[in-house]
């Protein structure tokens, strides 16, 4: 299983924001080895983006409710690529993936926003942006959709730091903000711990829901989804994992399937 890594959220004092940072290197480990494992292979401007969604989701995460799951999939445009991050606050996993094959051309970079929120119906926003930088594209969807400002930061190469606004927040702080006031915030600024919590890198892809999610298609298509072979191979929308699934199992599976 891989390792968690601890987020803190703030309460700074007298500017009335909140701070979220964490050190994501066992969380970045743990997305090379699963890309090795896959055989995912990104340019470096794709590793990036990655990264920083990554980060980003999981710092967004931390401050939003207990039972609520967030996902970001965000288009760019130039280098053309399709970046993807969830986060499920009940389980405390984190998940991202770079998509760059048959990525269809868009006239504007598109940020979609999703949540689910238990005892509430799924929410989704939708907003344009500029540039080809994830943390910027991030901090564009908090001042379109979440209609509050949000800053982030990196604090040596992989500990990334947030500020977002809150109610009466002190705007033109927040908006001086630069890495030099990062390197001191915590000598500048009262901070109140408010809350830890724990993130792993984890997808929950498992061959049982491979094979639920194939069941539909199988009853109604099952010589087309197999085109004359035993076994096909699919890969997870979510994190990039490889599947091998063969119709014996997708058979025995469809038997036992509830109505």
């Amino acid at each position: 299983m891989n390792a968690d890594i601890e987020v803190r959220t703030y309460f700074a004092r007298h500017r009335n924001a909140l701070v979220a940072r964490g050190s994501f290197s066992e969380l970045f480990a743990a997305w090379y080895l699963h890309r090795m494992d896959c055989g995912i292979q990104l340019p470096p401007e794709c590793d990036k983006n990655g990264r920083e969604a990554l980060a980003a989701l999981t710092l967004h995460c931390a401050g939003r409710p207990w039972k609520e799951t967030c996902a970001w999939t965000v288009h760019f445009r130039d280098p053309r690529m399709n970046v993807f991050a969830a986060g499920d606050n009940a389980a405390g996993t984190v998940v991202a993936n770079v998509f760059t094959e048959n990525i269809r051309e868009i006239e504007k970079e598109v940020f979609y926003a999703d949540v689910i929120e238990e005892g509430r119906p799924p929410r989704r926003s939708v907003t344009e942006f500029d540039g080809n930088d994830f943390l910027s594209a991030a901090e564009q969807f908090y001042a379109k959709s979440e209609q509050r400002p949000a800053r982030f930061f990196w604090h040596g190469d992989e500990d990334l730091v947030m500020v977002s606004a809150q109610p009466d927040c002190d705007l033109a702080w927040l908006a001086s903000l630069d890495a030099a006031a990062i390197e001191t915030l915590d000598a500048d600024v009262e901070l109140a711990l408010l809350e830890k919590r724990l993130y792993r890198f984890e997808c929950g892809c498992t061959q049982a829901r491979m094979l639920d999610f194939l069941g539909p298609v199988f009853r109604k298509q099952g010589d087309e989804l197999f085109a004359g072979e035993e076994t096909i191979r699919i890969h997870c929308p979510r994190c990039g994992a490889r599947h091998a699934i063969t119709r014996e199992a997708l058979e025995a599976h469809t038997r036992t399937e509830k109505p």
